[in-house]
């Protein structure tokens, strides 16, 4: 190799042509290697690749053309520049020439001026293409050392690993996945990871992880995927976005096998609702046996006197079988057998006609407010059954103050869309339109353990006093295909909300507020 500018060939069959070229090129500093055939032009290269070719396009025995060919057909020689050298202005050859993989075009006779121009500039771009593919051959080096350290990392973990390209196909999935599916990684890439998701998970599997990839955002989602040996496990899937230089690449995620601890949990659900079983059947038994105790005490005192039954007394038989049969109204509302009748019910209208029994029920120290907002549409409901709800939510409030001086907040308001019911936490409820009913109070509040439990039948944090309470409000609004959530907090206050779908006519009312 030279240690001066660079190393050019020149091939020309020309004595003249050839030592004029050889002389200019020296004087400039090139290491310069003649060679007047081509091919004595192609034994030179084979010997040592120079980086740079001057080569004439008309020569006897085997002319530019050919050597241009026979050298772009060689791994070892096809990057070379080359350029053509040549007497003729044949527009046809140039173009020739320049298909063949010349760079560029030089015509005789030569003139120094441009001569050296252009050979500067083709050194220069075969420099920097030559450094460019060193970086990128490094790079490439780089990343598939990262790729094989991470294949290495993905296949030792303990849980499922799976990465996606910006096309939202899989690309990988590691060991434990392949291991747990029985299948390959031909088989899973792509599309073809969905195969194993259960029938009925998978639009929402699909939905989930297309939404969350559009978004660029972190997802996770519960998911049955088919093990090898067939049977169903439940996994829960988490994916983020990978970028590369702040370029989108696509998504990494793992999934874990939760089957185990999903049964446990599902277990002591089963446990605390037959705890709430048993809790109910006491509480029923107790208020039955009050009941019962209180028409035979009377019944026998009917029997016992000679003039015939009083009023007084057949009056507290009567109670006693009403609140009976309240009582088995309430568990039938509770477990979901009743078949009340549904007509088109102006929420704010029913408020108006109890709200001299809801200021009644609360104590003379209590505060009550109402917001009801105008041009409500009606809701599809039963009367008695709403008005239930709307008592024992407010009855609640009232408990929750006890015997101090509080507020208690009545409001109605229409939630529209499905983004104000993922904002309430209620995304279980189909995208539409309904009225929210808020019962609001400035109460003790409740801790989270009380929270949880709320709406078991007969729980109670009343010293006296057992009941369905919230459990039948919580049934009534299932009953109507809404929701209910509380929020509360310790020292601060409870507030519950309730969603009832609208009623298809809407019904127009003025604002009214009450204080």
């Amino acid at each position: 190799m030279s240690d001066g500018k660079g190393t050019i060939l020149i091939i020309d069959d020309q004595c003249d042509s050839l030592r004029l070229l050889t002389d200019i090129l020296a004087e400039e500093g090139y290491y310069v290697r003649p060679a007047n055939s081509g091919q004595l032009g192609l034994a030179s290269v084979a010997i040592e690749s120079p980086e740079l070719i001057l080569l004439d396009i008309r020569m006897a025995g085997m002319d530019g053309f050919e050597v241009c060919r026979r050298l772009k057909e060689s791994e070892e020689s096809r990057k070379i520049p080359i350029i053509f050298i040549s007497g003729l202005t044949d527009q046809q050859e140039q173009v020739e020439g320049l298909s063949l993989g010349a760079v560029d075009f030089i015509a005789k006779p030569i003139r120094r001026a441009e001569l050296l121009a252009r050979i500067r500039t083709h050194l220069e771009l075969g420099r920097l293409r030559g450094n460019l593919e060193a970086q990128v051959a490094e790079r490439t080096a780089e990343l598939r050392e990262s790729e094989e350290r991470f294949r290495t990392m993905a296949d030792a973990a303990p849980v499922l690993i799976w990465t996606s390209d910006t096309d939202k196909r899989c690309t990988f999935v590691n060991k434990g996945w392949l291991d747990f599916t029985g299948r390959t990684l031909e088989a899973e890439i792509g599309h073809g990871w969905t195969q194993g998701v259960h029938p009925d998970d998978l639009e929402f599997c699909y939905e989930t992880y297309c939404s969350a990839f559009d978004a660029r955002r972190d997802f996770e989602m519960m998911y049955r995927l088919r093990q090898a040996d067939g049977e169903y496990r439940w996994v829960l899937d988490r994916g983020v976005p990978r970028f590369s230089r702040s370029v989108f690449a696509g998504y990494v995620g793992s999934a874990t096998d939760i089957t185990d601890m999903k049964r446990a949990q599902d277990e002591a659900i089963a446990r605390q609702k037959l705890e709430s079983m048993g809790l109910m059947a006491g509480g029923i038994a107790h208020d039955f046996n009050t009941l019962l105790g209180t028409i035979l005490g009377s019944a026998d005192l009917m029997a016992s006197e000679d003039e015939g039954a009083s009023f007084e007394e057949l009056q507290t038989i009567k109670t006693a079988a009403v609140r009976g049969a309240e009582l088995i109204r309430e568990l039938m509302i509770y477990a979901g057998h009743e078949n009340p009748v549904f007509e088109p019910i102006d929420f704010n209208d029913l408020i108006k006609e109890i709200l001299r029994l809801l200021e009644v029920t609360v104590s003379k120290r209590i505060m009550l407010k109402m917001d009801l907002r105008e041009h409500l549409p009606s809701v599809l409901a039963n009367p008695s059954q709403l008005r239930q709800l709307v008592m024992n939510l407010v009855t609640n409030a009232s408990d929750a103050i006890v015997d101090r001086t509080g507020e208690i907040c009545i409001s109605t308001r229409l939630v529209t869309g499905h983004g104000e019911l993922s904002a309430a936490s209620l995304v279980k409820l189909p995208e539409s339109n309904y009225v929210c009913l808020q019962v609001s109070d400035t109460g003790t509040g409740m801790a989270a353990e009380v929270q949880s439990r709320i709406f078991d039948p007969f729980f109670s944090t009343k010293h006296a006093g057992r009941g369905l309470g919230l459990a039948v409000v919580q049934g009534i609004v299932r009953s109507h295909g809404g929701d209910i959530r509380v929020t509360s907090e310790l020292s601060r206050g409870t507030t519950f909300d309730v969603l009832l779908p609208c009623a298809a006519k809407a019904v127009t009312r003025g604002r009214a507020q009450y204080a």
